[in-house]
């Protein structure tokens, strides 16, 4: 049993977007706010997330420029992705942005702005991967058990890992994401788009470009830190000695701080 209250656990329903594909979207968008020339804010959360898992960052930056977090279908391809967060973001005028990307959002987040660089003036890549082999080792990315398994089984499994940490706020939101944040199927079809992602090019053409990471990240090891470094040899970087998978989650203060700079 969690003891820690989820702090957006009673926001009223998110907005609805289908793409020209027929895929469903969700997304808040707090609308025009402080600088008028300030770059919106995008928020892509990673494969256990919606939009709303990015909350402090979001809480943060509202009041000075536009934010929208964006809670994106499972199972599409990083093309489809992409394509579809252009029609979103054209639906809403949004022009260039800055786009951040957590774990499997900062994945595909490459896709998009590989595909449509001017919409992006500045990528922030946080805990993110190369392909699927990065966290392979890990029995909850098993691809021939994701294959194999239900969403419900699937769902099982993680409540069972998330259960086993310590009850803080993380703890608390994780089973609340896991529960609530997204349907079993889409979390299970997210997890086998991870297992066996292929690597993208690097979206080097973006010149502000942040590479994020944690030491204490449990999910993505020292190797797998120092591939995604590799790929952004020019790419400024935070490092974190803790922060874990969920540095916006866990050592907020510093992501927001950092994330100014970069949006300065």
């Amino acid at each position: 049993m969690t003891t820690q209250a989820v702090p957006f656990a009673r926001l009223a329903a998110p907005n609805d977007f289908i793409d020209e594909a027929g895929a469903h979207w969700q997304f808040r968008d707090s609308g025009p706010a402080g600088d008028a020339g300030a770059l919106p804010l995008v928020l892509l959360p990673g494969a256990l997330g919606n939009g709303d898992t990015a909350w402090r960052i979001a809480e943060a930056f509202e009041p000075e420029r536009r934010v929208i977090r964006v809670t994106y279908p499972g199972g599409l391809a990083p093309d489809a992705l992409a394509t579809g967060l252009e029609a979103l973001l054209r639906s809403l005028a949004a022009g260039p942005v800055a786009l951040w990307g957590s774990s499997y959002g900062a994945w595909w987040a490459q896709a998009f702005a590989l595909r449509f660089p001017h919409r992006v003036d500045a990528l922030w890549l946080s805990n993110t991967f190369v392909d699927g082999a990065d966290v392979a080792g890990s029995p909850l990315f098993d691809v021939a058990w994701l294959d194999a398994a239900t969403g419900d089984e699937v769902r099982a499994r993680w409540r069972a890992a998330f259960e086993a940490r310590p009850d803080d706020l993380l703890r608390s939101v994780q089973l609340h994401m896991l529960h609530h944040g997204l349907p079993a199927h889409a979390f299970h079809a997210r997890l086998r788009q991870v297992a066996s992602a292929q690597a993208l090019p690097p979206a080097v053409g973006i010149a502000n470009t942040m590479v994020c990471d944690c030491e204490d990240d449990a999910v993505i090891a020292p190797a797998v830190r120092e591939r995604v470094r590799a790929r952004y040899p020019h790419a400024r970087r935070l490092t974190l000695a803790r922060g874990g998978h969920y540095p916006h989650i866990v050592a907020h203060a510093a992501v927001i701080g950092a994330m100014r700079e970069w949006l300065a």
